[in-house]
């Protein structure tokens, strides 16, 4: 009896002990990847999903959840797995035909990642077609850049037939997270160094990766970025710029001589103080602007995007904005570039042409000109919280 009694405490213990090791602990992030590629990047994120498969490495005791939306096919939910020393794709879900520029669709993916994959931590990158702030319906024809081919840019939303684009405010608020576990948002996408769009997210994650122009098609170069998303506390800051320094990097040497790329790293902690300085220049301004001539502020040059004047250079306007009053520029300017923009870089050439580093501050902003100018595009942009900067401050 004590014989049976011995061995089934022994079996007992046994069982407990492999129920513990079937139990994966939890990781200390978890890399959430949106791409949104009902469109002629889709290709190009293929290739983006085998380099970050490619780099993918146990020691980085974190998880990796990718949706994909692709032409003429289910959008699926995969993860990376190891079998033995290789790693492989595990499909863990298959959708039926969604709108991946749908705002729900963003927040119902994202919820689902979070709840298979808990983690003291998340980092998100978000990849599609993108024109910054510019809402959908407001960039004067069905598609807001020119798809040419070869396929040059990236820009957030955008599918084949050109008529579904998620709103930045609205791609904002799908975004279950803020900056007590969103450790970062890196956009794979055109134009979304925005000021408009970098202020609607100010609540949602610590940091932000983006480019205020076009993005190369290709994206980012995910086998030598994978090592840099992992760190924690003050390595976080250090290993994005890793991240912007990669990027820019890549492209920089890109053997080509149309080449490009400029990209990013913005602190969103400072968001609420950078809008108060900037209301401070431009409280009451909003007549004079109005009548400002479109080549009077340096704007991101064209690549495809049948727009690109919408975008001027934040630092070159406030620097136009305030001419007699050199004091107040320079407390801006020395908060920009010290404590909002962490890490700014363009290549040199900039697709034939080149972006002046005394120019290139690192975030793009609209100037609300008047609407025999840009009728659509100014009274839209009175609807975006930052166009509030223009509101005189009431004691």
């Amino acid at each position: 009896m004590r014989v049976i009694q011995y061995i089934g405490v022994l079996l007992f213990f046994f069982l407990v002990s492999c129920e513990k090791n079937d139990v994966e602990p939890q990781k200390t992030r978890t890399l959430m990847v949106y791409l949104a590629g009902d469109n002629n990047l889709s290709g190009h994120m293929q290739k983006n999903i085998s380099s970050m498969m490619s780099a993918w490495k146990e020691s980085y005791n974190a998880n990796i959840v990718i949706y994909f939306d692709a032409p003429n096919a289910a959008p699926e939910l995969y993860t990376f797995r190891f079998k033995g020393k290789e790693v492989e794709k595990q499909v863990l879900k298959t959708y039926e035909e969604m709108d991946s520029a749908d705002p729900e669709v963003l927040k119902k993916i994202l919820n689902e990642m979070q709840d298979l994959y808990p983690s003291d931590s998340y980092g998100l990158i978000l990849g599609s077609h993108a024109s910054g702030w510019i809402p959908s319906g407001a960039s004067g024809r069905s598609n807001r850049m020119l798809h040419a081919e070869p396929v040059l840019t990236r820009s957030f939303g955008k599918d084949y037939t050109g008529s579904n684009e998620m709103d930045t405010r609205d791609m904002a608020k799908a975004i279950p997270f803020n900056k007590e576990n969103l450790e970062f948002i890196l956009f794979d996408a055109c134009l979304m160094s925005s000021i408009e769009v970098l202020y609607d997210l100010r609540d949602k994650a610590k940091y932000v990766i983006a480019s205020p122009a076009e993005l190369p098609a290709p994206g980012f170069p995910y086998a030598r970025v994978m090592p840099y998303f992992w760190g924690k506390g003050k390595d976080l800051e250090k290993d994005l710029v890793k991240v912007c320094d990669e990027f820019w990097d890549y492209y920089n040497t890109y053997n080509a001589t149309n080449r490009f790329g400029t990209i990013a790293l913005i602190k969103m902690d400072e968001m609420e103080h950078l809008f108060d300085l900037t209301r401070e220049v431009l409280q009451g301004q909003k007549e004079n602007v109005a009548t400002i001539k479109q080549n009077a502020v340096y704007c991101y040059p064209m690549v495809e995007y049948t727009k690109h004047d919408r975008f001027f250079d934040l630092g070159e306007y406030m620097k136009y904005m305030t001419e007699d009053r050199e004091g107040l520029y320079k407390e801006y300017r020395d908060f920009l570039d010290n404590e909002v923009v962490i890490y700014k870089k363009a290549t040199n050439p900039f697709y034939y042409t080149e972006i002046p580093e005394e120019k290139f501050s690192g975030i793009a902003t609209y100037i609300p000109l008047s609407i025999k100018v840009w009728r659509v595009e100014t009274e839209a942009y009175w609807n975006f919280p930052w166009s509030r900067v223009y509101d005189a401050v009431t004691e």
